[in-house]
């Protein structure tokens, strides 16, 4: 079966079959929502409120209960990426605007240019300071933790070799009867050696 589904304000709208999600509804009919991350329902950015037809979509998810208050979710929202419609019949959606939820990284930017375009120069030039010495001490941080990072790796390394030892150790000490079957290609017909 499909589904006959809308956004407004724009007008957006067809038809799209059973199983779909609506993050994925929304690229196919040309409707943007911002997803922070990704649709993984780690953000409330691609929040759509349901006008018409909430009983066609799947129950909530543990996503949208932590990402959604109670009053949002009370008033019809839904994560885009969360919501899978499961029913025929008829969609009306309605993308929640970006005053009503978090900003994503793209807006944010968009935002701190327009500040930064309107700032006097002496202002300009102590942000790019401040950035440039952010900047520099993040850098500082990643070269000093390196050793600690390369040394967790090693150690990741020696512990999956030593699992391997310790696994095939209490291996040839179990019963011939209870020992997993290895297939060797060395014998014909590969057969089971214990």
């Amino acid at each position: 079966m499909s589904v006959d589904i809308k956004f407004e304000p724009n007008g957006n709208q067809g038809v799209i079959a059973e199983g779909t999600y609506l993050w994925d509804a929304a690229k196919r009919l040309g409707v943007r929502l911002p997803a922070e991350c990704e649709g993984r329902g780690e953000c409330d950015t691609c929040a759509v409120i349901v006008k018409q037809g909430a009983t066609l979509l799947s129950s909530l998810t543990q996503a949208e209960r932590e990402r959604l208050s109670p009053e949002r979710l009370a008033a019809g929202e839904r994560l885009a990426c969360q919501a899978k419609i499961e029913h025929g019949g008829e969609l009306v959606l309605i993308p929640v605007p970006a005053t009503e939820r978090k900003e994503t990284a793209e807006e944010a930017l968009k935002d701190f240019r327009k500040e930064f375009s309107e700032m006097p120069l002496q202002r300009k030039l102590a942000t790019l300071v401040e950035l440039e010495a952010v900047a520099a001490f993040e850098t500082l941080g990643t070269i000093a933790n390196l050793p600690f990072t390369l040394g967790e790796k090693v150690m990741d390394v020696m512990a999956g070799f030593g699992r391997t030892l310790g696994k095939r150790d209490r291996e040839s000490r179990r019963p011939v009867e209870h020992r997993s079957q290895v297939v060797t290609e060395d014998k014909p017909g590969g057969e089971a050696k214990g």
